[in-house]
């Protein structure tokens, strides 16, 4: 039962280590998807902008200058 504890809160730990997406807003027609990683205390932060087409597809191209 030790093990199973172990193995469990070690894989939490390193699933919540990587990086999640905090946030998704339109304006315009394009979304924006703020990446946060958890690295760092956050300072690895990129906002993308996406361009949805009628298929269903997006493209996605890195927003400079954002936090």
């Amino acid at each position: 039962m030790r093990i199973l504890t172990v193995v469990l809160v070690t894989a939490t730990a390193l699933t919540s280590i990587g990086c999640s997406y905090g946030a998704i807003t339109s304006h315009n027609g394009k979304l924006y998807v703020a990446r946060n990683d958890l690295l760092v205390g956050g300072a690895l932060r990129k906002i993308y902008e996406c361009t949805p087409d009628g298929a269903g597809n997006m493209s996605c191209v890195a927003v400079s200058g954002a936090p």
